[in-house]
């Protein structure tokens, strides 16, 4: 029996429930399956081990693949963002979490209390890699700050109105001494100028954010006229804390801001330019107000003044406001139409006869409009210097004597960089040091008027006719460039250093004489 039926044989110990037990059964071996099991056992015993290749290691670019999102998983939490910026207080945690105006983001998107305690308490102390123990001694050092406390919200908030005044005070380029604006951070925001995209916060009905366009500057009230895409959201006032640019804006190292008050100078009579009512524009023809004369609805002379001011000048601000009206309709209109042509030609559709003849209508009526508000601009400049002759405004027909100055200094420093060693000129070209001279007077005109303080109107235009006269001398190929590298960076620099508001699109003189 012990030849037919080998000794008790232990079945493999599973992992599982039954791991712990162990079960042992009999297995019966005869001779012939015995035999079969040494045959295998002296096969897998004459068997070699398998050499292992020694693989070169042959260096692989590392791609790192992006996976992509899934589109129901990303369209399924679309929805539920959108969801959940529909929520009122969603939409307004977003508001106060990422939106920034242009003259809050330095306020608040630089150092923090704690840090500027840190330099005002510690200013020797140049690291921040301190230990628990050393951080707990500066926090005891420091007192127990006040949080979420009312009066504590009412300072916070009276600090940042204070930090934004001192601000507008910088912009407005008010105030001669900076030492007491050293809470401030080292670079200012400059203004907006018109015709800037920015986003802005309207409240009321509509209540969010909305993307549009400024249309006018108030300084006094700190406030911007925006005119906004959406249909139906219009024209409305937005605090210029709640106003936010949609390009990168340029900013003034606080320094800058620090110059001298300039004195009135060369206070001189500008001489009487009678505009003729005679000469009225088709335009203005059918308007009752402007086609009308207005000596037969006005009685008394011309010298006789209503609340205050002359009675012509009065007119002349009237024809003013309306012929910008009329300008600004026929703007709308332009925009209108050029919308409408880029969509036709998106569309590889034909512009019509009708289309074209209706747009160049509008062109040659802004041509007409451009002339007649010239002329009533500088009637209403004229009327301004004599009624303020203190603030030393000068008549527009006249060249400032400060372009004159620049023109000999620019000339002069010209003359003497371009002499050699050995007495000739290092650029031969006359026509070249022509225009560097030209350069080098706008560079200075922007440094005097820096200098000097407010602008008026008929600086502005020095400066502005110094950069049409260079763009008329030079060659047309040649225009493009000058545009791109001079002429648009000297506008930027012009609407930093001005005052003026509205009035900065008129001071530039782009309308056409006749």
């Amino acid at each position: 029996w012990n030849e037919k039926f080998s000794s008790l044989q232990k079945t493999p110990i599973w992992k599982g429930k039954n791991a712990g037990a162990t079960v042992e059964m009999p297995f019966r071996n005869s001779k012939r399956t015995r035999s079969f099991c040494e045959e295998d056992e002296r096969q897998m015993n004459t068997r070699s081990p398998k050499r292992n290749q020694r693989v070169g290691m042959v260096p692989q670019k590392f791609t790192v693949t992006i996976p992509t999102p899934d589109k129901k998983a990303s369209q399924k939490i679309g929805l539920r963002l959108r969801n959940l910026l529909k929520l009122p207080k969603a939409h307004k945690w977003c508001i106060y979490e990422w939106f920034y105006s242009n003259i809050d983001k330095p306020l608040f998107e630089g150092d923090n209390d704690f840090c500027v305690c840190l330099k005002e308490s510690f200013p020797n102390l140049k690291t921040r890699k301190l230990t628990r123990v050393e951080w707990g001694k500066i926090r005891r050092l420091m007192g127990k700050p006040r949080r979420c406390s009312s009066a504590f919200f009412e300072e916070e908030r009276s600090a940042l109105k204070q930090k934004r005044q001192k601000i507008r005070l910088l912009q407005q380029r008010k105030v001669a001494d900076i030492s007491q604006f050293k809470d401030l951070p080292e670079e200012i925001p400059l203004p907006l100028v018109i015709g800037t995209k920015v986003t802005a916060r309207l409240r009321g009905s509509h209540d969010g954010l909305f993307t549009g366009q400024i249309d006018a500057v108030d300084t006094l009230n700190a406030t911007y006229r925006v005119t906004f895409e959406r249909t139906g959201l219009g024209t409305h006032t937005i605090p210029d804390y709640e106003v936010l640019s949609n390009e990168p804006h340029d900013t003034m190292p606080i320094a800058a801001f620090g110059q001298k008050q300039r004195p009135s100078r060369y206070i001189m009579t500008p001489p009487q330019l009678h505009y003729t009512p005679s000469l009225q524009s088709p335009i203005t023809d059918s308007d009752p107000l402007l086609g009308s004369s207005w000596k037969n609805k006005i009685s008394g002379s011309d010298s006789e003044t209503l609340g205050g001011f002359p009675v012509e000048f009065l007119i002349q601000v009237t024809r003013l406001s309306k012929i910008l009206m009329i300008k600004k309709e026929h703007i709308k209109q332009l925009r209108e139409m050029n919308t409408e042509a880029e969509k036709l030609k998106s569309y590889s559709m034909p512009i019509g006869i009708e289309f074209q003849r209706r747009y160049a209508t509008i062109v040659l009526d802004l041509e007409q409009l451009n002339k007649d508000l010239n002329k009533v601009l500088h009637k209403v400049q004229q009327y301004c210097y004599e009624l303020a002759p203190e603030q030393g405004l000068q008549p527009s027909d006249h060249p400032t004597d400060l372009r004159r100055r620049c023109e000999e200094e620019a000339q002069e420093i010209v003359r003497q960089s371009n002499t050699s060693t050995s007495g000739q000129p290092c650029v031969q070209n006359e026509n070249l040091t022509e225009l560097i001279a030209r350069l080098t007077t706008i560079l200075l005109q922007i440094k005097c008027l820096a200098e000097g303080g407010d602008l008026n109107s008929f600086e502005f235009k020095s400066l502005t006719d110094s950069l049409n006269d260079i763009k008329n001398s030079i060659d047309s190929t040649n225009i493009s460039c000058f545009q791109n590298n001079v002429e648009i960076h000297v506008a930027h620099i012009q609407s930093g250093l001005s005052q003026m508001g509205n009035l900065h699109a008129f001071a530039a003189n782009n309308t056409n004489r006749d």
